[in-house]
């Protein structure tokens, strides 16, 4: 930015400002992206690079052998409408939709863009959105630009019974889904960020069926969390559970345990049409570059081979291990200080599903992630309003290629600052006590 343009003390500025200065009184994270995450920390933690590929050697050779052998690798500088739509992308597309058993498939550059693609276009007017009251902003978003805007319903994260009770109200507030003249949509994550939950999907699609027209409802499951770690071949929960006849659109993201960007939205080819005619995100966005293309290709087939069962599995001994080596540590440290939230299994899971994602939640999270920083782990604390007061935690994320005697570590370290800010505790309340009597 040049000297001239520089900011002034200018209304603008001082809004900016004084936003940033309460974000920072509220112990809220701010970020200036001047210092790197470190790639080579050791270990890692905090990523979502669930399956360890991102420094995979063997898959990174794959990459660039695609690379070598495809006649174009750069940007095709226009979007999919504009110019931009390579037989490259119809072929993965293709393959997507083969792969997963979904008779369409439609490819977008993040899964922001195809969360706000679906819902700021295919909900129509008169009809419903209910949803969990923690998915992700970018379906928030698109919500709020939808013609449904006005008629979102949350219900309990995860709660059977209060999506039931949230059903009911929206069938006697709007008589026309009963009547099949309206839609009621449903969003939920098969995995949450946070929590590391699952969503309760048979319930769900039971209760929909039990009580709504099926020609009447539509169910978006958002699979950024899950897909490539669970299910065969990591098809996802949908695939694990049986339930993707019974689930009408579902949103793979390939950033996480695929280890590259990108998106894909499995629906139905007359939703996948409208949205390629109606949906901005997709309409006015540059069309994903060739080499992309070339590396997800490469990552699929990488993990459809024995690599990805052997790191999927491995994960979830690590998952187990760990999760009872934190169990056992935090028995006699005062909850206030490091607990685990137990969020058991929805029903209809398979007993072995474990979530590489664990909150340790903490009234310290600051000091605590501080604590870590210094080791090496690139854990942050989370805060309110990020997650409801009393829960703010530092979140661990497992990788398949982390060792026993790494998380053992992590264990010991996370015990270890316990035990510190229990004698300092101590030695502030004994302090305070002498002081009162003085």
């Amino acid at each position: 930015m040049s000297r001239s343009l520089a900011p002034l003390d200018t209304p603008l500025s001082t809004c900016l400002s004084e936003a940033l200065e309460t974000r920072r009184k509220r112990q809220l994270c701010s970020f200036d992206l001047a210092n790197t995450t470190s790639s080579t920390a050791s270990p890692d933690v905090h990523s979502n690079d669930f399956l360890s590929l991102t420094n995979d050697p063997d898959l990174r050779q794959l990459f660039l052998d695609k690379l070598s052998r495809s006649q174009r690798v750069l940007g095709v500088a226009g979007s999919r409408r504009l110019g931009g739509n390579a037989a490259e992308h119809i072929e993965f597309e293709t393959r997507m939709a083969t792969f997963f058993d979904s008779p369409s498939a439609l490819l977008f550059n993040s899964g922001y863009d195809a969360n706000v693609a679906f819902w700021q276009a295919v909900p129509q007017e008169g009809d419903v959105i209910v949803l969990d009251e923690l998915v992700h902003a970018s379906s928030r978003d698109g919500m709020l630009l939808s013609r449904a805007s006005k008629s979102l319903y949350a219900f309990s994260h995860n709660s059977p019974m209060s999506f039931q009770e949230t059903v009911l109200r929206v069938l006697e507030d709007h008589p026309l889904i009963l009547q099949g003249k309206s839609t009621l949509f449903v969003a939920v994550e098969a995995a949450y960020s946070m929590d590391g939950d699952f969503a309760p999907l048979p319930d769900i699609v039971r209760i929909l069926e039990t009580y709504v027209p099926r020609e009447s409802t539509h169910i978006l499951v958002d699979e950024a969390h899950s897909t490539g770690v669970f299910g065969p071949q990591g098809k996802g929960i949908v695939h694990l559970l049986g339930l993707q006849d019974r689930i009408h659109t579902v949103l793979h993201t390939f950033g996480k345990a695929r280890a590259l960007t990108g998106a894909v939205l499995l629906t139905s080819p007359l939703v996948r049409y409208y949205i390629i005619n109606y949906g901005r995100p997709f309409i006015f966005t540059t069309a994903m570059p060739i080499s992309m293309i070339c590396g997800l290709h490469a990552s699929f087939d990488y993990l459809e081979g024995p690599v990805g069962d052997y790191r999927r599995e491995t994960l979830r001994r690590l998952c187990e291990h760990f999760r009872g080596a934190l169990k056992k540590a935090f028995k006699h440290i005062p909850p206030s200080l490091l607990s685990l939230r137990e969020s058991p299994l929805p029903s209809g899971y398979p007993s072995t599903v474990l979530s590489p994602i664990t909150p340790v939640l903490t009234s310290h999270p600051a000091q605590l992630a501080a604590y870590l920083n210094q080791f090496g782990y690139a854990v942050e604390g989370v805060f309110q309003p990020v997650v409801p007061k009393g829960e703010e935690r530092i979140r661990i994320s497992l990788h398949a290629l982390n060792t026993k005697a790494e998380l053992e570590d992590l264990v010991a370290r996370l015990t270890q600052w316990a035990a510190e800010a229990q004698t300092t505790g101590s030695q502030t309340q004994s302090v305070g006590q002498i002081r009162s009597r003085l």
